[in-house]
């Protein structure tokens, strides 16, 4: 890599999140390059389920729940695009979700949930147990109840991000795999490049999009950002016949339904630093929340286990927006809602990039909070 190969913008982190804001801003004509230390796509956005589920997911109305819910809205939108840009069909599916509860503690946990959304103005459904069995046969007999949310839902996260690069590799977008950023160098409080392990690059903007990475690379801020990882452990199955037609939550776990037949059970969140190991502990906890949601789970055919590091910013909130530095970026820490939080996070950051308004969305994820 030479000096003299000047991008308008370069981003550091080829996941879904540096991938989906480089195709925003290729859209708008700039020339953009994705640097990634590995390969493209391969971390935590190939690890994870691809649940769509803010209300799921939701603890009360903070500026997360607001941004989870924005990003769903347009899902729809992005998916169709990026799948006519690219050729590529992409499995998403708004197939509604069952968070369900086996026991009294649970159900306790189901009504203050439904209480707390209800206060929100937002509308909740709740299902008796014959009412939950009669649309998905496959679950435990024993369940109490459960809480419908029909607009939530998945995408396939792997045919997501080889769709995203390839629309990007189509709109002219520079992918550069195996390139690890040394240090983001400046000249008087502004950026003019990146030191790599392939040489010096010129550019005047740059995001920080490297996921659990982030806080990893000088950036010449007077504070480190304090993302760290949380490995997350998960299981594929294929179901025989009836096969799982919902997302379905537990107080222990998920399951997550492809349209092949596979089902998705996870996960854990562990505190381990950057080990990507898959263990029989954690396999066995995933595995028997799997079981006590849906028995038939039991005579499922294994097809693989793996883990992923998903980015987790003190706070809990990402990190989004410019810094003390001009031309200097954030685009991480998304937690579990990274794949969720894609097209919002593309979308918000490129008119930041490109016109430099701050809408008022985003300022409680701008990185100046670190100071």
């Amino acid at each position: 890599m030479t000096q003299n190969m000047i991008s308008d913008v370069v981003i550091v982190g080829g996941g879904i999140i540096g991938l989906s804001l480089a195709r925003e801003l290729a859209l708008k004509k700039l020339n953009v390059t994705v640097l990634e230390r590995g390969q493209i796509g391969q971390e935590a956005s190939l690890a994870g389920a691809g649940i769509l589920a803010p209300r799921a997911e939701m603890e009360g109305a903070g500026p997360l729940a607001q941004l989870l819910l924005a990003s769903r809205k347009i899902y729809p939108e992005f998916v169709k695009q990026v799948s006519s840009r690219s050729g590529l069909s992409v499995d998403f599916s708004i197939s509604g979700l069952l968070s369900v509860a086996l026991n009294h503690e649970q159900q306790a946990e189901l009504d203050r949930k439904k209480q707390q959304q209800t206060e929100l103005g937002l509308v909740v459904q709740s299902l008796s147990r014959e009412e939950t069995l009669r649309i998905e046969g496959s679950l435990n007999p024993e369940i109490l109840s459960a809480l419908y949310f029909p607009e939530e839902g998945y995408v396939d996260n792997r045919e997501l991000v080889d769709a995203v690069r390839l629309a990007c590799s189509q709109l002219a977008v520079r992918l550069v795999p195996e390139c690890a950023v040394l240090e983001v160098k400046t000249e008087q409080s502004k950026v003019c490049g990146l030191k790599t392990n392939s040489g010096f690059m010129a550019s005047e903007r740059v995001v920080i999009a490297a996921g659990s990475w982030s806080g990893q690379i000088p950036t010449g801020l007077p504070y480190a950002l304090p993302v760290k990882p949380a490995r997350g452990q998960m299981v594929a199955v294929k179901m025989a016949e009836p096969r799982l037609r919902h997302v379905v939550y537990g107080s222990q776990g998920y399951l997550v339904p492809r349209k092949d037949g596979r089902v998705l059970l996870g996960s854990t969140v562990e505190w381990v630093g950057y080990d990507k190991r898959v263990t029989l502990e954690a396999l066995q906890q995933i595995t028997a929340s799997a079981v006590s949601l849906a028995p038939a789970l039991r005579s499922s055919t294994f097809i693989e286990c793996w883990a992923g590091l998903r980015p987790f910013c003190e706070g809990g909130l990402p990190v989004l927006g410019p810094t003390e530095i001009d031309g200097l970026y954030f685009a991480t820490g998304h937690f579990r809602n990274g794949l969720l939080l894609a097209p919002i996070t593309a979308k918000l950051m490129s008119d930041v990039i490109v016109a430099g308004n701050i809408p008022k969305i985003l300022e409680p994820f701008l990185p100046i909070r670190f100071q």
